[in-house]
């Protein structure tokens, strides 16, 4: 299999889950996995694959293929929707999977509260890391907790009705379910941003610290020590002056 990553397929996506029973049967399922890769791709810290990969199945493990070929080809569609969903936030504009629908007479369908139900599988193992994020106190920071706060609201509006009867009723600002899946898109698209605008903070500052750390300190002259500028002269009765 060539090692060069596709053109993110929706369709050929879809048969992946849909095709393949093995996969059916030991993963989270087409658009849980969605919603999961794009939490993963949000997040404030850069993570490898090899760490969140194996929470795409039920067991949080990578099961062990009767077709070693089969593993490959779910990783090479896992890194073509990872390319697709961050190409998406590079664009400012996440759009949910065309099956996704809700309306006001039916509520949320299957394919909705599973994505949502993977953001938010996502989000929970994640949690630390953006609690760490929100703790400071910067106007950024705050703009940060309150819209993952939005975000988890609204994903809950559609997997958690009863967690959202609560925080109603114990006066909690809230949102409809309609107003959840007006803002959902635009949610999603804001979080993400800045999610991935503090990994790449964090990565530029860790590289700056880095070369700071390989400069070799300049040894501290002393005043009757041979002057730098190489005249013979002590230092203080010279470039000191």
């Amino acid at each position: 299999m060539s090692e060069e990553v596709l053109e993110f397929s929706a369709g050929l996506f879809a048969d992946l889950f849909e095709d393949n029973k093995e996969i059916n049967a030991t993963s989270i399922g087409h658009y849980q996995t969605y919603g999961f890769v794009l939490a993963v791709a949000s997040s404030p810290e850069k993570l490898s694959p090899v760490e969140w990969q194996p929470l795409l199945f039920k067991n949080n493990k990578l099961p062990d293929f009767e077709f070693p070929e089969l593993g490959k080809t779910f990783t090479f569609n896992i890194r073509s929707l990872w390319n697709e969903l961050n190409g998406q936030l590079k664009k400012e504009r996440i759009v949910l999977p065309e099956a996704c629908d809700y309306s006001s007479e039916t509520g949320a369908n299957e394919a909705l509260v599973a994505y949502c139900s993977g953001y938010l599988k996502g989000y929970v193992w994640l949690k630390d890391v953006w609690e760490h994020v929100t703790e400071e106190t910067d106007t950024a920071d705050s703009k940060a907790d309150m819209m993952i706060k939005m975000l988890v609201f609204a994903l809950m509006s559609f997997t958690n009705k009863e967690a959202v009867k609560q925080s109603k009723q114990k006066g909690q600002k809230t949102m409809t379910t309609d107003q959840a899946w007006k803002l959902l898109p635009t949610l999603l698209t804001s979080v993400g941003i800045n999610g991935q605008a503090i990994s790449e903070i964090e990565r530029l500052t860790t590289e700056q610290d880095a070369k700071l750390e390989a400069v070799q300190p300049v040894a501290k002259i002393g005043r009757n020590d041979p002057c730098y500028c190489g005249s013979g002269k002590k230092y203080k009765k010279c470039c000191l002056q």
